[in-house]
């Protein structure tokens, strides 16, 4: 076995950095659903519930790196299909991320879903629009389950729909890889494989 020298270089490998950072994000929004759902931690569940949104947009960002970095169209095509899944499954989880993260602006009334049309230095404060937009964790019955959803202003995200969509894509973005090495997998072969294996 002959060794090499030769330095790993991260900018040659952004498809995989994409797909693990994903992975990596999922991972923590599979357990951000499991304690909610299983654990009798109210107070937790409150505190982790926006900040898996957020990490649900790191799925995305994630994703979208592997599709970037990737070489072949047939890989790229797979994962420009893929988000766009994300996104039909998952509506207005990029948006209520936005609401999340800029919380500082969003509670003055002065985001930019609040007052698209203002420019932001020319932006007043405006309560009627904070209380549009607040934020917060909701229980809804779901064929007699309780399930958690987050409400950001008008978005609301089904988490455990989102979570079971972020695994798909991440399972898609590992497809993806594959058929950039030029090992060819039935599309789904991978979620339906894993999702079977965690339900056992």
């Amino acid at each position: 076995m002959s060794e090499t020298n030769e330095k790993w270089r991260p900018t040659e490998h952004g498809a995989n950095i994409g797909h693990t950072s994903a992975w990596m994000a999922h991972r923590k929004v599979a357990l951000d659903i499991h304690r909610m759902i299983s654990e009798d931690d109210s107070d937790r569940t409150i505190i982790d519930a926006p900040y898996t949104v957020m990490a649900l947009r790191h799925v995305l960002r994630g994703v979208d790196m592997t599709r970037q970095h990737v070489k072949s169209e047939a890989a790229k095509e797979l994962l420009v299909e893929a988000l766009a899944v994300f996104d039909e499954t998952v509506p207005g989880g990029k948006d209520a991320r936005d609401v999340i993260e800029h919380f500082d602006e969003y509670a003055m009334g002065i985001g930019n879903l609040q007052q698209p049309d203002v420019r932001r230095k020319h932006r007043e404060p405006d309560d009627d629009l904070s209380a549009q937009f607040s934020h917060r964790l909701e229980w809804e019955l779901v064929d007699g389950q309780r399930r958690p959803m987050y409400r950001a202003g008008p978005f609301r995200i089904d988490l455990v729909a989102a979570e079971d969509a972020a695994f798909r894509l991440v399972c898609d973005a590992y497809e993806a890889l594959l058929l950039d090495e030029g090992n060819l997998v039935q599309r789904g072969w991978t979620y339906e494989v894993q999702r079977g294996s965690l339900r056992m």
